[in-house]
């Protein structure tokens, strides 16, 4: 890779992760029960503002999405509202919430703000001889070590996704590597896929057996508020 491609990967990897978040969920015991990706998405000037992530393992309620912003020693989270979930074995894989902006102005602290990036462009289609890409870092949770509060993040990404086929919900993205482990995907669920400007196509939900393509749900194809 040249220094130019390098640092138009960069470019665009640091436009993905102003764009995609994490979306955890725990139970009444405060253990952690799922996690997805997403982003938010507001389709005109008067449109709600929208949380968009994949449909499977996506609890209805009881969602937060995750900040690296720290308050009394914990990664603070904002409720992320009531997913209307959209999940079937014939593709259909992605789910949507309205972002409570009133509850979450209400639920923060003196002097706590959040700001997030929102995607207000047409969802285009994936087309052939382009390249695609996600990218979301891992593992906000922060550890303490001695006094010092440390966050143990890694990159979850791919660059340079080819579409391989399309079918009337799903792309097939063939990576330009080997497909990794399941573990370092996991969580990246709900990712947008964009392609070098930042025009989002679809959703990461998955991969093939055999480990071949990654599969992504289309947002060209659906309606959404």
């Amino acid at each position: 890779m040249t220094a130019k491609e390098k640092r138009a990967a960069q470019k665009f990897v640091d436009l993905m992760l102003k764009v995609t978040f994490r979306i955890c969920h725990w139970n009444k015991y405060g253990v952690l029960t799922s996690r997805s990706s997403g982003f938010l998405y507001k389709k005109s000037e008067n449109s709600p503002i929208l949380v968009i992530t994949a449909g499977h393992g996506t609890p209805p309620e009881g969602s937060f999405i995750e900040t690296t912003h720290v308050y009394q020693d914990k990664t603070a989270a904002i409720n992320a509202g009531k997913f209307n979930v959209f999940y079937q074995q014939e593709g259909i894989d992605y789910a949507y919430s309205e972002l409570p902006l009133e509850l979450i102005h209400n639920s923060l602290s003196p002097g706590m703000s959040f700001e997030f990036t929102c995607y207000k462009e047409p969802f285009v289609n994936a087309v052939k001889d382009e390249a695609y890409g996600f990218a979301v870092r891992n593992n906000y949770e922060f550890v303490k070590m001695g006094e010092t509060l440390v966050a143990p993040t890694y990159l979850c990404h791919e660059l340079y996704l080819e579409l391989e086929k399309q079918e009337e919900q799903i792309n097939y993205f063939k990576p330009s590597r080997p497909i990794q482990e399941h573990e370092y995907y996991e969580g990246a669920s709900g990712s947008p896929i964009s392609d070098p400007r930042g025009k989002i196509c679809s959703i990461l939900i998955g991969g093939t057996n055999p480990r071949e393509f990654l599969r992504a749900f289309r947002l060209d194809n659906i309606e959404l508020p």
